[in-house]
């Protein structure tokens, strides 16, 4: 994840782990990863839930950050899951998964947050819509 925050090899990460849960059954596991310069000693390094999220951190005008989000890039990846993630998702044999690599960046194109999301392939749909001019 250091290269995709453009982050010198071994530099310090906050990373946020979460299960997405419908009707109590997991569909994805998420993990945010930040530098640690950029959200130390905000609530972003703590492990609860943000009141606006963590882009209302990020994009607070009187805190810490104060960068605006501006865009994304994602890379989807199909491929069988891990026996880990298999058994965190309650997956059934041979259901493979859609590994989802999102990289968020500031309005300096600036990448703020690396999000990596597993999800089971046979329960997601993506849509992707792309101005062209």
């Amino acid at each position: 994840m250091s290269r995709r925050l453009e982050l010198d090899e071994g530099a310090q990460v906050v990373v946020r782990r979460r299960t997405f849960l419908v009707d109590g059954s997991p569909v994805a596991l998420c993990d945010s990863y930040y530098p640690a310069d950029l959200v130390a000693d905000t609530v972003i390094t703590q492990p609860r839930k943000i009141k606006g999220g963590v882009y209302s951190v990020i994009e607070d005008t009187v805190g810490p950050i104060r960068r605006q989000v501006s865009h994304s890039v994602e890379d989807l990846v199909c491929r069988m899951p891990t026996r880990e993630e298999a058994a965190e998702l309650d997956l059934m044999p041979s259901v493979p998964v859609v590994r989802v690599l999102r990289t968020v960046y500031d309005s300096e194109n600036r990448p703020l947050e690396v999000q990596e999301s597993i999800m089971a392939a046979d329960s997601h749909e993506f849509r992707y819509e792309v101005k062209m001019r």
